[in-house]
Parts: C-alpha cells; structure tokens; sequence
C-alpha cells in the first residue's frame, strides 16, 4: 500500500511537472495584415487635409502681419513724401528693405502653395481632389507680381482670395 501511495504521488508530482517539449507552443500565430487599401486612402485623405489646414494656418497669420506691415509702408511713404514729420520719418532704405522682405514672404508663400498643389497633383488618392485646389498657387503669383508692382494692397486680397480656394478645398476632402 505504501509503494501504491508513493508511485499515485510520483506519478501526480511528475505529471504537474512541465516537459520541455510541452513548454513550446505550436498553435499558429496570427499575423496581422497591414492596412487595407481603405485605411491606407483615408490615411492619405487625413494628410491632405492636414496640409491645406497647415497652408490654411500659415496664410490666415501671414496675412494678419501682412496687414499692418502694409499699412505702416504707406503710412511712411506718405510722412516721407510729404514732409510731415521728419524727425521721426523712417529711412527710405528701411521702407526699401521692409518692402523686399514682403515681397520675399509672399515669394516664399507661392512656392509653399506650389508644393502644396504639386503634392496632390502627384498623389494617386489625393487627385480626384486637385480640381478643388487648382490655381491657388496661381493666386500667390498674382499676389507677388502685385507685390513687385508696390501694390500691396491688391497682394493682401490676392492672398485672400488663396485661403478662400484652400477653405473650399478642404471642405472637399471628406
């Protein structure tokens, strides 16, 4: 009776008692597939709308300097030109370096919206959508010729006219 006790308890200790080859586990695994074609449009759809509102953000700040920018240039050709207050008139060559800083701004704005238009151009997903945003870089050209003309006041509007087209376009990308 005892050796009976003794081997039911070896055999219970043994049988707890994890081999090696039973530590391995050989069920499959389940590989998770990437991103269905779906996840994938709509993660290009989600980007798109990222940059306009990005173009959006840096134009609306843009413009909002732009304003008093212009404003204090004319003021100061006017003082210049009519002599009113010379003491505290500004330099011509600092009125000629504020206005080629604009002009460099709105420059580099243009190609921001060139990038911006080419990137949907280009994208398969994003192309059925261009339509919406054509000719906004058009509108920052007109913007900097206008600029180059010293009429800042039609660039501001130009400009305007540019978040106004990517306002609508990003309303497109649903």
């Amino acid at each position: 009776m005892k050796r009976v006790v003794v081997l039911v308890l070896s055999c219970i200790v043994l049988s707890s008692v994890a081999a090696p080859s039973q530590t391995r586990r050989r069920s499959t695994q389940k590989r998770t597939s990437g991103p269905t074609f779906a996840e994938k449009q709509q993660a290009e759809i989600q980007s798109g709308r990222e940059q306009i509102a990005a173009q959006i953000k840096a134009l609306t700040q843009f413009l909002y300097l732009f304003g008093g920018i212009s404003k204090g240039i004319e003021t100061a050709e006017r003082a210049n030109t009519s002599r009113e207050g010379s003491t505290a008139g500004i330099p011509a060559e600092q009125i000629a370096q504020s206005k080629t800083k604009v002009k460099d701004s709105i420059a580099s704005v243009r190609v921001g919206l060139d990038q911006l238009e080419s990137s949907f151009r280009l994208n398969p997903v994003l192309q059925s959508y261009y339509p919406n945003l054509a000719g906004v870089a058009r509108l920052a050209q007109t913007a900097e010729s206008q600029a180059a003309a010293n009429s800042f006041d039609q660039a501001g509007r130009s400009l305007l006219a540019a978040v106004n087209k990517l306002a609508d376009a990003l309303v497109a990308l649903r």
